[in-house]
Formats: structure tokens, sequence, C-alpha cells
């Protein structure tokens, strides 16, 4: 009789996104577990699993899903391997998290007698993410969600004690409905960020030539020459002969931020001065600077001075200076 117990556990989909857990529990001679899926929203799912393990068995999660969806593990206790379909095998536990783009979705676990195991997860949707970050994914984040993949993509970290308490806090005790959802929503972002910037950084890739770095530097002419109609990231890279993931490494060690962070930072900049200096209407200097919606512009500019755009406007208005030309939105 083997000693390894393969038990399929089958998750039924469909079309419905479901606010309610679904929740299945399993009592006999192999395990004792509760495993809870819950839909918290479009392109956003959370599993949680408590498990006495008795004997050794591998648990096979079935969703039936062909979209592209990242997931990832947290353990809060116990330890499991998770292995993929084209072999990469991932440990679990104490010391190790994953982040995932599995190239099947079929995914083995890999349960060992003789442990209690309490484990988060979550899958987010490619849409989803690209949302999350307005279209600008952290270039850390970007190899899971290529557009097409020939291998599983992998991501693993330490699992710190921050990873750990964000795991834990998914389990949402005390919390119900609505607010259960919402928690564990903001959660779930806390984990893809942790666990995002607590990649390990590729030391050599940060090496810039003296060619690169002047690359890097011409490429932040083109930038910013003309802040309404900038080049976007691939024709940028293209013009100055270096890849997209290259150009943003460039950016980060010369100018400390992302390509998008630089032309943003700039055209903030560039409006912050007009908003104390001028009489200009904030519209049309939101506009000058490259944002089409002032609502845009004032959400950005908030975030990066701590205040609206229309206190340093009321500033100009109480100390008048001389008006710069302007050109004016369309109509």
């Amino acid at each position: 009789m083997p000693n390894n117990v393969e038990w399929l556990l089958q998750e039924a989909t469909g079309d419905r996104s479901l606010q309610v857990s679904e929740r299945t529990e399993v009592d006999n001679d192999h395990w004792n577990a509760v495993i809870e899926r819950l839909e918290i929203g479009p392109g956003l799912r959370v599993f949680l699993a408590t498990a006495d393990v008795y004997k050794n068995l591998t648990v096979q999660p079935s969703d039936n899903e062909t979209d592209v969806w990242l997931s990832s593990d947290v353990a809060v206790a116990g330890q499991l391997d998770i292995e993929l379909t084209d072999g990469p095998r991932l440990q679990v536990g104490p010391n190790h998290a994953v982040l995932f783009r599995p190239l099947v979705r079929t995914v083995d676990f890999h349960l060992s007698a003789g442990q209690q195991i309490k484990l988060a997860g979550y899958g987010l949707h490619h849409d989803r993410i690209v949302r999350l970050f307005d279209g600008d994914v952290p270039v850390e984040l970007r190899p899971l969600l290529e557009p097409d993949i020939r291998e599983s993509k992998v991501f693993t970290m330490k699992s710190t004690r921050q990873l750990r308490q964000l795991a834990q806090n998914l389990f949402a005790p005390g919390l119900n409905g609505p607010l259960r959802t919402l928690f564990m929503e903001g959660t779930v972002l806390q984990l893809l960020a942790a666990q995002a910037a607590g990649r390990p950084a590729d030391r050599s890739a940060m090496n810039l030539t003296a060619r690169e770095r002047d690359q890097v530097h011409h490429a932040r002419d083109l930038l910013l020459a003309d802040m309404r109609h900038p080049p976007g990231l691939g024709d940028l890279a293209a013009a100055i002969g270096l890849s997209e993931k290259r150009l943003n490494v460039g950016f980060r060690k010369v100018f400390g931020g992302t390509v998008y962070e630089i032309l943003r930072n700039h055209r903030l900049e560039h409006a912050r001065i007009a908003l104390e200096s001028e009489t200009t209407p904030m519209k049309v200097i939101a506009y000058r600077v490259g944002y089409n919606h002032v609502t845009n512009f004032i959400n950005a500019y908030t975030a990066r001075y701590g205040m609206s755009p229309g206190r340093d406007t009321r500033r100009a208005l109480s100390a008048p200076a001389k008006a710069k030309p302007v050109t004016d939105p369309p109509n």
C-alpha cells in the first residue's frame, strides 16, 4: 500500500462570483482539515486551510481556469511542498513563501504526516494587477505577467515575520460579511507589496557600464522633452538601444525611480512651480504637464506633496505673479 495517498479536491467555479465562503471539511484517517475558498471580488480570491495531517498525502486543487492568475502561499504554521506540472517543486514553511504563475494550473500540494498546517493563499488575475498599478506594473512583478510563458514563473522569498502576520490576518477572526471582505482585500494588497519588495536584488544587474549611463541620460532627455506626449516605455527603450527592463534598472540606479516615476515627478514639479507663480487655472496647468483629467492630477499632486494643488493656487492668487504663456486644453 503506497505511503502517499492522493486526494483530489475539486472546486466548481462556473461563471459565478460568490461573496460567501465555499467551505470544505475533511475528516478521515489521513487528515482533518477545513479549507475555505472566498471570492473577494472580480479577479481576487483567498484560500485558507487549517489541517491536522495524520498520513502523507497530496492535494490537488482544481479550478478549471484558463486565464492568467498569480498565486501565492504563506504558511502560518507547518510546512508543505508545492509541485508544478513542469517540474519546479517549491517549499512553503517557516522560512519560505512563494508567489508564482504556473504554466498549467494543475498544482500538487504535498503534505507530510505528523504536523499541523495553517496556510493562507491568494489568487490575483492579471488584469486586476495591471489595474492596481494603473498600467505601470513594478519591474519586480513584470516577469510574472508576460503575455506568453514557456515555463512556470516562480518568485521565492524569505517568510518574514511581516509575511506570516499578514497571512494570519487573512483568517480575519471576529469579522464577517462585507467587513471581512474589505479587510481581506486590503491584506492581500499588503502581501503582494511586501512580497514584491522582498525579492532579493540582482546586484550584477544593477551595475551599469559607462555607455549604458550615457544611454539612460539620453533617454531621460527624450522622455521629458514633451510632457504632453512623452514616448512610451517600449518606444523609449528602442530609441536608445536598451531593453525595457534594463532601462528601468538604469533609471532606478541613476535617477532613483522608474521611467514612469521620473516622468510623473517631473510633471508634478513643473505644476507646483506654475501653481505658486502663476494665476493660470489649475485645469490648464494640469493639461500643460500631461494630465487630461484634473481629478487624476489632483490625486497625484496630493500623493506627492501631501496637500492639494488648490492650496498652492490660493497662495498664487494672494501674491500674483506674471503669468506665462500656456497652451489651452482642447474644448
